[in-house]
């Protein structure tokens, strides 16, 4: 990842653009992203930045979005997953936002000691909440990596995604 943010950091000398937010599979550190989602945040759309940026990065799959298209839906995905080149920190860092995505799994069709494993292997995931035996809270952020695992033990998966607003003291908010 650090290659390609040293790739879009020298776009941002272009004056039109506000920020460049890599978002998606890639953001949320799959092992094996299929492509790059990147958005870029640009006073104006401008197709030649898009062309540009798929020239650095062929796989990149760019979206261009102007202040006008802040009420979109994308907004909240990048709110939850996108990673600021700009800011070099993640978006819900930044608003001080907690995404998770709740997992709700199913064990029985494991044998015993493939139970005791997969509860081993589940304990060294770190940023995982449990709520039960069967159902985690994962931070956004590595629930590519917490798919990957599920994956590897073939388990039936149900998931939900819930943004979290943490309580904040009043000394953040005052000027």
């Amino acid at each position: 990842m650090k290659s390609l943010i040293k790739k879009l950091e020298k776009l941002l000398k272009n004056r039109e653009i506000i920020d460049i937010i890599i978002f998606g599979s890639k953001a949320k550190g799959s092992i094996r992203p299929n492509d790059i989602d990147i958005a870029v945040l640009s006073i104006k759309k401008n197709i030649k930045i898009k062309q540009t940026i798929k020239e650095l990065i062929p796989e990149a799959d760019v979206q261009l979005l102007s202040l006008e298209d802040i009420f979109k839906n994308i907004f909240i995905t990048l709110i939850k997953e996108g990673y600021s080149i700009k800011k070099k920190d993640f978006l819900h860092n930044l608003y001080n936002l907690k995404p998770v995505k709740l997992y709700k799994y199913d064990l029985k069709q494991l044998t015993l000691s493939k139970k005791v494993m997969f509860e081993r292997g589940i304990k060294n995931i770190e940023g995982i909440q449990r709520l039960s035996n069967r159902v985690v809270l994962v931070p956004i952020k590595i629930c590519g990596e917490f798919e990957d695992f599920l994956r590897t033990w073939g388990l039936d998966i149900e998931t939900r995604d819930y943004e979290l607003v943490p309580l904040m003291r009043k000394e953040l908010f005052e000027i």
